[in-house]
């Protein structure tokens, strides 16, 4: 039997997010570990490497849908063909790109808001959690940066001119969906400057807005979305902070967020402000 395998779980009471699984030697799979877990710690858990200790192995693992805190990062950085990648991150399997943009309601010119859409998928996908556009690169992407302005090009119909010279990353385990196993990923996310829609349609297009009241979006819309998501919204920054924590195999509230997503939105809300100032690393234009 699996539970025979698996000695001890627990919370690291330094770090709730981190479950410490002592196991075995025996445990021929990592599965196994998610199998022989108590319930209410049966999220999808990502591996880390081990180490052996007195006849058992040690699994350090954090948790589904947690990521240690994101950093910040400079956009010239990460200015490189994608291929290179790997030699700025030793060790990263696979990347993401996050495109974020921001605009401001026509009642509330001093309130800015970020645009999020709410996923269309199954719930292995993180179906109807809210997110910033993105998603992984594809081989014509010149750059990371191009991967993330077509991906909002994708999903929202805005197409990123210029993004911010400070971006943002976080890395994360993750269970690949075509083999199965478990790699280590990293976002690397921009903040939009300039967009064709902004310079056409003027600088409060986010007219669409959150309802406390009725928990749902309400107001014209003035993004077209693509078919892997069901809305979008614009949200404040608190608005952003109440967000619902999204956890597997429970069913998400009307605005509920991965917490790694949530972590990376709300320091683009800081970079954002930072890059209005002076003395920030200068913005990089989009050439096609």
């Amino acid at each position: 039997m699996a539970s025979r395998h698996l000695l001890r779980a627990r919370f690291f009471k330094d770090d709730p997010r981190v479950v410490s699984v002592v196991a075995l030697r025996a445990i021929q799979s990592f599965e196994e570990i998610v199998r022989a877990a108590p319930q209410k710690e049966q999220y999808l858990l990502h591996q880390s490497p081990a180490c052996a200790k007195r006849g058992y192995t040690k699994y350090r693992i954090p948790l589904w849908g947690t990521t240690p805190s994101p950093s910040r990062s400079n956009a010239a950085t990460v200015n490189v063909p994608l291929h290179r990648l790997k030699e700025l991150f030793p060790g990263i399997q696979r990347f993401t790109a996050m495109a974020v943009t921001f605009s401001y309601h026509p009642d509330s010119p001093d309130e800015l808001r970020v645009l999020l859409i709410k996923r269309n998928g199954k719930e292995s996908s993180w179906g109807n959690t809210w997110e910033g556009a993105g998603g992984t690169p594809d081989k014509e992407d010149r750059t990371i940066i191009h991967s993330a302005a077509r991906e909002s090009k994708e999903e929202t119909q805005i197409r990123p001119l210029r993004i911010a010279g400070k971006a943002f990353t976080c890395s994360f385990y993750h269970k690949d969906r075509e083999t199965g196993d478990i790699v280590l990923m990293r976002t690397l996310g921009f903040i939009v400057i300039d967009n064709e829609v902004t310079i056409k349609n003027g600088e409060t297009m986010a007219q669409r807005v959150w309802s406390s009241e009725m928990q749902q979006p309400v107001g014209q819309s003035s993004v077209e979305i693509s078919d892997e998501h069901l809305d979008h919204c614009w949200f404040t920054e608190d608005e952003v902070r109440s967000a619902a924590l999204y956890v597997k195999g429970t069913p998400p509230g009307p605005f509920a967020m991965l917490l790694a997503k949530k972590d990376v939105v709300l320091l683009a809300f800081e970079l954002f402000r930072q890059s209005q100032g002076q003395n920030v690393p200068p913005s990089v234009d989009i050439v096609r």
